[in-house]
């Protein structure tokens, strides 16, 4: 797996911005899987890493990770590449507290973490490496209940915000805010399948 080293730009170099939803379709009809928070995560070649920084600086990073929260309680649905032709969705369902900025390092926070980044590294860890991107001070925020009752279907994004601190966002709306994003090569059948037929169409 491969992620692209940029965003997407149009063909005079301006950074495209959409919404998740929108991003979605982009990447379909492209050929090519939208960046999930755990391609974010999981990233460790310098270059990649350094341009992921420039754009959480300038902008929102618009992941293809929804969170999907229930009306009546915490319980939520975390899909990583949403609505993806190329590549299949993976899913968790699991609890998902409250946060507005700072957060326990407590086990529910931890499995959220976990869910959110799929990986199994404990929460120590995870804080460790979330810090590759220069800032020492993460923080999370997912709806309060009745905001959950109001809109319910959320993206996940990512940006760098005040005081030096890495915000990771689980309540943009999917089909609302907007903000940068970028695709990811990966070796299956199904994506080479696809880009042959785009690079046809496109001659």
């Amino acid at each position: 797996m491969q992620i692209n080293k940029e965003s997407e730009c149009e063909t005079i170099k301006k950074k495209i911005i959409k919404t998740q939803k929108d991003w979605v379709e982009h990447f379909n009809n492209k050929g090519e899987k939208m960046i999930s928070a755990p391609d974010i995560y999981k990233s460790t070649k310098k270059d990649i890493i350094e341009s992921l920084k420039a754009d959480f600086q300038e902008k929102w990073i618009i992941t293809s990770t929804r969170i999907i929260y229930n009306k009546d309680n915490l319980n939520a649905e975390i899909i990583h590449d949403a609505d993806s032709t190329i590549v299949k969705p993976k899913i968790y369902n699991i609890k998902v507290p409250i946060i507005e900025g700072d957060f326990k390092q407590d086990s529910e926070t931890e499995l959220y973490l976990q869910a959110l980044f799929d990986t199994k590294d404990k929460i120590n860890k995870i804080l460790k490496t979330l810090k590759k991107f220069g800032k020492d001070n993460l923080t999370l925020y997912t709806p309060t209940q009745s905001q959950r009752n109001d809109y319910h279907v959320c993206s996940v994004d990512l940006c760098f915000g005040c005081f030096g601190r890495f915000d990771v966002f689980g309540f943009g709306r999917f089909d609302y805010g907007s903000g940068f994003s970028r695709g990811v090569l990966v070796n299956s059948a199904k994506q080479s399948k696809k880009l042959k037929c785009v690079t046809k169409c496109n001659k």
